[in-house]
């Protein structure tokens, strides 16, 4: 035993973990995780397996634990007024014209197949406040290969930043309505 640890002591001093801390905490806490399933089972070939019943309680566990970082729009914590209105104006028209920072989006991505076979990839950008949808760009993958218009240059991140700032965004109900204006635009 005294060997063992001998080895083990230069073995790390000659190859010691140059990982930052916070990667190490991160590996230790997965592998207590792992080490509390009491399901998994390891080969002798590397091979794991686990009862998808156990992992579907630990999910669920987890989301428990930490559903209070999530918001979700349309929840409780914006007055139903508000909700109201925001219904009347999509039944008036199908484009909602109402302020929306650039903090209070989350990026939703959604395809659609042409009848070419090509595919559209559009970047829409989904409003936390009122829940509508608005393209931020779209682009075209055609045999495989991306093929964009002349109209559309730089990366995804800038055009998104240049739709914001700009403020041209037409928002919709649903991310189908938002893709079909965007296509009819065109």
């Amino acid at each position: 035993m005294l060997l063992l640890n001998l080895l083990e002591k230069l073995w790390r001093f000659f190859n010691p973990d140059l990982r930052s801390e916070c990667e190490k905490a991160s590996e230790r806490e997965f592998i207590l995780a792992a080490n509390s399933l009491k399901t998994l089972s390891v080969t002798d070939r590397g091979g794991m397996s686990i009862d998808p019943e156990e992992l579907r309680e630990h999910i669920i566990a987890s989301r428990e634990q930490l559903k209070h970082l999530v918001h979700k729009p349309g929840v409780p914590g914006r007055s139903f007024k508000a909700a109201v209105r925001v219904q009347v104006e999509q039944e008036e028209s199908p484009a909602v014209d109402a302020p929306v920072n650039a903090l209070d989006c989350r990026e939703v991505v959604a395809w659609r197949r042409l009848s070419s076979g090509a595919a559209v990839r559009y970047v829409c950008l989904q409003s936390t406040n009122t829940g509508c949808y608005a393209v931020a760009t779209a682009s075209l993958f055609s045999n495989g290969q991306e093929s964009l218009p002349p109209w559309v240059e730089g990366s995804t991140q800038r055009q998104i930043a240049n739709a914001l700032q700009l403020g041209g965004l037409q928002w919709y109900a649903t991310v189908g309505e938002a893709m079909d204006a965007w296509d009819a635009e065109l």
